[in-house]
């Protein structure tokens, strides 16, 4: 071993000398010989590990340390460089017996070998091997004559197949070697290996051995024949003097193909899946972007074509431009006609809703001293004494002497209920009775409704309210007292925006910072500029009043303290301690003072006020066993969104204490009717106590006054400290209390003061049409810079733009006439324009369904039954790929149930919430009368009847899902089948989804989520989500591409491609059609007699005429065959069009 080291000094140098250089100078090598001599007595060991051999001439020092295996590595060596597996005959070893063996080395080499290394540049300066073309590898420790790439070959001789031979392989002579392997292996290190991980991934499959096979024979010479069977067959030959050398030689040659091939990246790895597969990819794309191709049945085309030639939509056309131009004509003739008339006629009275007329004076008179005597013979009393009464004076004269007044007024100091009556009573005792008209808003229904209930007490039944779905306005005005939510207040603004008539506005709880109140305060302002006797009074408990008052000029400010009785806060560390459970541990506070992890684990213990579920976390579901057990635990001691409430009443009612009957457990929801609601405020019998389950609309301006404890947490984001204060306060408000905050106490000092403003974090579509209404001459961007807290412009501009693709706004920003009939719509511009093309269209009731589903969800969907859920839509769908439909369905088939019981057990059989679902009745009745206000339909009643002329086709789901995206667009989805994954592996079945904006997902709850039967390569949908830097779409139905090419009301372009026609909406990549001329031509004017349509029923202001009734009739009955009778491009076969027949298209009875 000593010797080889001896002898590896002068020929390692050969590792690094290229093979072409040594097959050029091979001739010039002589023999020479080194000796060394080494102990071989058992039993001698040197001292140390490293030490130097005792030796006869001795060499250099540590030759063992820096070569461990000098024998395998001079054979590699010289094997490598000279491209032989035999060296018998360069390499000879005789040894001499005795204590001290000699041993003799002779190996290829010159008589003057270091000169010979040195010329051949072997060597370069300092003795060091001059080496280029490796690469050194990280971690091994090299010594001073080795440079870096010299570790690399000597760590990759143990790969080759020659590191060493028995003397029998040595007699039975050289095998001639194939440079093509040699090559190879200096490529591929480990041929095998890589072959295999290359064909799994390829392939995917667990049947690689099929697909690789090696078929060695022979002797003392072996032959492996390689069968590869992918991406082609290919065989390949190599020999070797073992098996494995054999197999590895040839797998080697594999390697060598593939990266010919480029099967290999640069670096000698297997590429990813998706480039395995890149044309099963291309395809996939080409599918993807192939264009619609649709073919008209021949007896349906003809009959279009008949319709055409009665009703040309030339003509059509022409017929619109001339009403247009006379209708401008006349409105031209009617402004200069009544110039000097009054404009007051025009003018809604705001408290009874009809025609506005001022008194005239001797009217006014004796109005006043009618008011006055009455009040007078009445003498209503004030009740209980509270806070605020001291301050009567005070209010009155700040709202005498200036035209806005803050009262920051602190809990339980009676503003909200005072207030309105000192003023009324004000003026009425000074004769002025007749001009004094309040309004009083209140940013909840139930807290317009409770409020008008409980000073009606005071004052007398005269008191009236008007809040949506329910509305009871005074009879006449003069000496009225009307309360009202916000949004009531606003649309009364449309028609009476200088409010005449009305002397005072009071708005409560302007802390909340809701985005209808922060659009009231900017509207009035501009309001008391027109009239300047006109008073506003902003109350707040919580709120930042100095702002307020900033941004009103500068106005007074009241303070009145408040009133509250003790009230013992319990937070959440304390609650757990008190029910005798172990605190969750602690983990270090941040330096930065926020919440730890363990805190807002600890924070997931969350309920609500009176219960109100809140969590920081996403995704998190509020602990209802900790609720429950709170409430159970007050009960027992003495000490006191829909579907959680709802979840924690079943689970109260399962618990011991609860099954006596002596608990009346009463829910509070904003879906709940209102005189449902209303049962919270009524006393329970003797002996019996009363739980309200309640979201945070019991917050402010309701006072339950027999509630002493309240349970209170968080929800969906952090509360503010208001909120906390607010909720406090609810169970002081007339005995002693107690509140319990299911957070912890630190948590309070790091929430914000004051909520943010909802006008900040929430879509601007209807705060735009609002301001459009109110202010048609100012742009969006400079009305909305004007209120409270104005929105981000960019985010205002992103909304008119929105607005202006829907057709709602014109390039002006001014409203079209599309945009003046959604504008009577209550609810999205999206879903209001949906229900405008439904009173078009003759399918109004399902339509309603649909806006009210997306409005309030019918389904008890908490995380606790989400996979129920999904079971039920899915068989509520059917085939008709379609959660919109799911909802009509729904609302349908409830409607029909006839008994309670038969009702009950359809709400059980589909997780359906029964409160939901009378909520979305009375929402399809509100949207009923907008569409009668809009002057498209003659009675709101006529849209909730199955037989009405309305309901015409009501029952063809096709026309109803194109009405769908007639409103929604451009909410368009392109699904393809065939996705590259992250991890760069191609999945020919996956779908993935495409908008316009980019790439998106369908959450859990659509119907159409991995549904791989879509009937249509297109979705529409309504409403969408982000998390965690993904896009959720929450529901879609597939779409007809006939309907999106001729309900669509944008541009279209066209092109010649061969004998065809292409056609595609500018700007949009999503789709495009192809078809032959003359089809084309059919549907161009099928589509515009279709838009002429509808822009002559919206411009009509009364019913039409029976021949116009006629005719869009049989326009409506040929799209309805049209879209039954076509293909739709069906998912399923990408390949070949997949026919949906009139069967197909019809839903599955429930």
């Amino acid at each position: 071993m000593a010797l080889s080291c001896a002898a590896f000094m002068p020929v390692r140098a050969l590792v690094i000398l290229r093979r072409k250089t040594l097959e050029i100078n091979k001739d010039i090598w002589s023999n020479w010989t080194s000796a060394c001599h080494y102990r071989t007595k058992p039993g001698v060991i040197p001292k140390h590990r490293y030490s130097p051999p005792e030796t006869v001439h001795k060499g250099p020092p540590d030759l063992l340390q820096e070569f461990p295996q000098p024998k395998n590595l001079l054979y590699a060596t010289l094997s490598r460089s000279l491209g032989l597996s035999d060296l018998s005959q360069y390499i000879q070893y005789s040894c001499t017996d005795g204590e001290v063996k000699s041993d003799s080395h002779t190996a290829l080499a010159r008589e003057d070998r270091d000169r010979g290394i040195r010329e051949l540049g072997v060597f370069s300066s300092g003795k060091k091997p001059s080496v280029t073309g490796m690469t050194g590898q990280k971690g091994r420790q090299t010594s001073v004559w080795e440079d870096d790439e010299d570790v690399v070959v000597r760590d990759r001789l143990k790969y080759l197949p020659f590191q060493k031979k028995t003397r029998k392989e040595r007699d039975q002579g050289p095998i001639e070697e194939d440079p093509a392997v040699t090559e190879a292996l200096s490529i591929f290190p480990k041929p095998k290996a890589l072959l295999g991980s290359v064909i799994q991934v390829a392939t995917s499959s667990n049947r690689v051995r099929e697909l690789l096979q090696y078929r060695t024979t022979g002797g003392k010479v072996k032959t492996c024949e390689l069968t590869v069977r992918w991406p082609e067959e290919m065989t390949f030959t190599a020999h070797g003097r073992r098996r494995m050398e054999a197999e590895t030689n040839a797998a080697a040659l594999a390697c060598l193909r593939f990266k010919e091939l480029k099967l290999l990246d640069e670096q000698n790895n297997p590429l990813t899946h998706a480039r395995y597969h890149q044309q099963e990819v291309r395809e996939a794309g080409e599918r993807h972007r192939r264009p619609c191709y649709i073919e008209i049945p021949t007896d349906l085309e003809q009959r279009i074509q008949e319709y055409l030639t009665q009703y040309p939509a030339e003509a059509e056309v022409q017929k619109l431009w001339d009403e247009e131009e006379q209708l401008s004509v006349q409105q031209e003739s009617s402004v200069s006609t009544d110039d000097d008339d009054d404009d007051e006629d025009f003018i809604t009275d705001a408290i009874t809703g009809k025609p506005y007329r001022a008194l005239r004076p001797e009217e006014e008179e004796s109005l006043s001293d009618h008011l006055l005597s009455l009040w007078m013979r009445a003498g209503p009393g004030r009740g209980v004494e509270l806070p605020v009464d001291s301050y009567k004076g005070s209010v009155l004269d700040a709202v005498r002497s200036s035209q806005v007044v803050v009262i920051a007024g602190e809990t339980g100091c009676g503003k909200t209920t005072r207030i309105p009556r000192f003023l009324l009573e004000g003026q009425v005792r000074r004769g002025e009775g007749a001009n004094c008209n309040i309004l009083v808003t209140q940013p909840r229904r139930i807290s317009a409704v409770s409020v008008a209930h409980r000073v009606a007490q005071e004052m007398g039944p005269a008191l009236r309210h008007c809040v949506r779905l329910e509305s009871r306005p005074p009879e006449r005005s003069g000496g009225a007292l009307l309360f009202l939510t916000v949004g009531v207040l606003l649309r009364k603004l449309q028609s009476n925006p200088g409010l005449q008539g009305i002397s005072h506005v009071v708005v409560d709880e302007v802390h909340e910072r809701d985005v209808n109140t922060d659009l009231l305060l900017a509207l009035l302002l501009s309001t008391m500029k027109d009239n300047p006797d006109l008073r506003v009074v902003l109350m707040s408990a919580t709120g930042d009043t100095q702002r307020l008052s900033q941004y009103f000029g500068g106005c007074p400010v009241v303070r009145v303290p408040g009133f509250m009785h003790p009230v013992q806060a319990r937070f959440l560390e304390e609650v757990i301690t008190e029910m005798g459970r172990p605190l969750p541990p602690m983990s270090r506070e941040k330096r930065n003072g926020e919440v730890s992890s363990d805190e807002a684990s600890v924070a997931r213990f969350t309920c609500g006020f009176l219960i109100v579920c809140r969590t920081e976390e996403k995704d998190v579901a509020p602990d209802l066993d900790l609720v429950a057990d709170v409430i159970n635990h007050i009960h027992c001691n003495g000490e006191s969104g829909w579907q959680d409430i709802k979840a924690v009443q079943q689970k109260l009612e399962e618990k011991a204490a609860f099954r006596s009957g002596s608990q009346l457990i009463l829910p509070l929801h904003s879906s709940m009717a209102v005189s449902d609601q209303q049962t919270v405020f009524q006393r329970p019998p003797d002996g019996q106590r009363k739980i309200v389950l309640t979201t945070n609309i019991a917050e402010t301006s309701v006072t339950i006054d027999d509630i002493v404890h309240v349970v209170s947490g968080l929800n969906t984001v952090w509360i503010s400290q208001a909120n906390v204060t607010q909720r406090r306060g609810r169970a002081g408000r007339c005995q002693p209390g107690h509140s319990y905050h299911l957070f912890p106490r630190k948590q309070l000092g790091s929430m914000a003061v004051f909520p943010i403003p909802e006008i900040l974090r929430t879509p601007l579509e209807s705060v735009v049409i609002q301001a459009k209404i109110h202010c048609p001459d100012s742009k969006a961007v400079d009305f909305l810079s004007q209120v409270l807290d104005s929105p981000d412009s960019q985010a205002v501009k992103v909304a008119v733009k929105n607005l202006i693709d829907i057709g709602v706004l014109d390039a002006a920003e001014n409203l079209t006439v599309l945009g003046e009939r959604v504008a009577c719509m209550s609810c999205d511009p999206r879903l209001g324009k949906v229900l405008v093309l439904s009173a078009l269209f003759s399918c109004v009731l399902p339509v309603l369904s649909v806006a009210a589903c997306l409005t309030r969800d019918p389904f008890y969907n908490s995380m606790q039954n989400r996979a129920l859920v999904a079971k039920v839509k899915s068989a509520l769908s059917g085939s008709s790929c379609s959660d919109h439909l799911v909802f009509s369905r729904v609302v349908q088939s409830w409607k029909e149930q006839q008994s309670r019981e038969s009702k009950q057990e359809f709400l059980d059989k589909y997780t359906l919430s029964g409160a939901s679902l009378r909520f979305i009745h009375g929402l399809m009745q509100q949207f009923g009368e907008n569409l009668c206000e809009a002057g498209l339909v003659d009675h709101s009643a006529e849209c909730l009847r199955v037989s009405s002329r309305l309901n015409q086709h009501s029952q063809q789901e096709q026309l109803v899902k194109a009405v769908l995206i007639a409103g929604l667009y451009p909410h368009l989805i392109q699904v393809k089948r065939g996705t590259v994954t992250k991890s760069g592996r191609f999945r020919p079945e996956n779908l993935s989804y495409r908008t316009e904006s980019g790439p998106v997902l369908l959450h859990r709850s659509s119907v159409n989520r991995g549904n791989q039967d879509l009937s249509s390569r297109w979705l529409t949908f309504f409403s969408a989500v982000k998390s965690n830097g993904q896009v959720f779409i929450r529901d879609s139905s597939v779409v007809h591409p006939l309907a999106l090419l001729l309900l669509t009301d944008c541009d279209v372009s066209e092109r010649d491609v061969g004998d065809r026609v292409e056609v595609v909406l500018p700007g949009h990549t999503l789709i495009r059609w192809e078809f032959s001329p003359h089809v084309w031509e059919l549907l161009w004017d099928l589509r515009t007699s279709l838009q002429a349509m509808i822009h002559r029923n919206l411009r009509r202001s009364q019913c039409q005429s029976t021949a116009d009734d006629r005719k869009d009739s049989k326009l409506i009955a040929l799209l309805v065959e049209l879209l039954n009778n076509t293909d739709s491009d069906s998912i399923s076969d990408q390949d070949e069009f997949s026919s949906i027949s009139t069967e197909n298209t019809q839903a599955d009875s429930l």
